[in-house]
């Protein structure tokens, strides 16, 4: 019996079955650096937070079955972990009124690029579904008002 990988929901018998960590890592490697990387960080760091995740759940050994939704799961994890790795760092930022926040920008990039239903990303960024539309909205109204004034703004470097 062939299984998808892609599963919202791995079972013990089939991870322990299958090298499970190899296909979960093929199927989302490629989607949490793009995501990594419109954190802004160089392109060795993103891959050494990958690369740190999945060795984390390999060795832990954590229990994939009760992951409801792996790839939040997954996205999750490296988005706490950027944020710990941004917070450790001296912030040199200083975000204007037109530019957007950390939250906004990550909202339409995962609503948009990522094609994730908001209670998904809600799941991500830790706040309700209704926060994540409000990030999604306001961030659209910035960046229509920033073409307006002839300024260019990316959501994702």
């Amino acid at each position: 019996r062939q299984r998808k990988y892609d599963t919202r929901r791995i079972d013990r018998q089939y991870a322990e079955e299958t090298d499970v960590y190899v296909m979960l890592y093929n199927s989302y490697a490629d989607a949490l650096y793009a995501y990594g990387m419109g954190f802004g960080f160089d392109n060795e760091t993103v891959k050494d937070v990958i690369h740190d995740i999945f060795l984390d759940i390999m060795t832990r050994q954590v229990d994939l079955g009760r992951i409801v939704n792996i790839k939040a799961y997954l996205f999750r994890i490296v988005h706490n972990r950027l944020v710990d790795l941004h917070r450790s760092r001296v912030d040199k930022c200083d975000l204007s009124d037109r530019e957007l926040s950390p939250k906004q920008r990550e909202a339409l990039l995962l609503r948009f690029v990522y094609e994730m239903e908001y209670d998904d990303i809600a799941v991500i960024l830790d706040a309700t579904p209704h926060a994540v539309r409000k990030f999604v909205s306001k961030g659209l109204g910035k960046l229509r008002k920033g073409r307006e004034c002839g300024k260019t703004m990316k959501i994702a470097t």
